[in-house]
């Protein structure tokens, strides 16, 4: 599937959720937990610093669906990465992250209760890149209309030639 067929695919998901014009995270979250018929927990995670460690994990069991968010990180950051793990809810991936059965303690969850589990490292995988599209997706149609930063500036100190432009020495006045 093409770039433009994978964004077609997310934004007719997006839209079949029936959300309103402008969403939240927790609406975005209640609107997939009622579709699932099952709730969908949040928990902070620190994994500031760990190599290859994810930013966001899913787990789902028979019960519920646990999306877990690295605490660590910018509040609109903590979004994204709860748009993503969302996105695989909403796909329906199987999941590709492993554990072992000591981290999945580290982090309160017992082993045996898990069904499915996700979790980004990379972007190599179909699914992974699948989720990231409808993050993507997810975020920029929370925020249609509402008043943003031109993404490409014409004029003034914002444009781009300025942003790339060599910096300028100020000169000292001498008295």
């Amino acid at each position: 599937m093409d770039f433009e067929q994978l964004r077609a695919a997310c934004e007719a998901r997006v839209e079949a959720l029936r959300l309103p014009h402008r969403f939240s995270t927790r609406d975005l979250r209640d609107a997939v937990a009622e579709q699932r018929g099952r709730p969908i927990i949040l928990r902070p995670l620190s994994t500031l610093g760990a190599m290859d460690a994810p930013c966001g994990i899913r787990l789902e069991t028979a019960d519920a669906d646990l999306l877990f968010y690295e605490e660590a990180t910018s509040p609109l950051h903590q979004n994204h990465i709860l748009a993503h793990e969302i996105s695989h809810i909403i796909c329906d991936h199987p999941g590709s992250l492993e554990l072992d059965q000591d981290n999945l303690r580290a982090i309160g969850f017992n082993p045996a209760l898990v069904q499915r589990m996700s979790g980004r490292t990379s972007y190599t995988s179909e699914d992974e890149r699948e989720a990231e599209v409808m993050a993507s997706v997810i975020r920029q149609l929370m925020y249609r209309g509402r008043e943003g930063p031109s993404s490409r500036p014409a004029s003034g100190s914002e444009s781009w030639d300025a942003l790339f432009a060599e910096p300028h020495r100020k000169k000292r006045h001498r008295k």
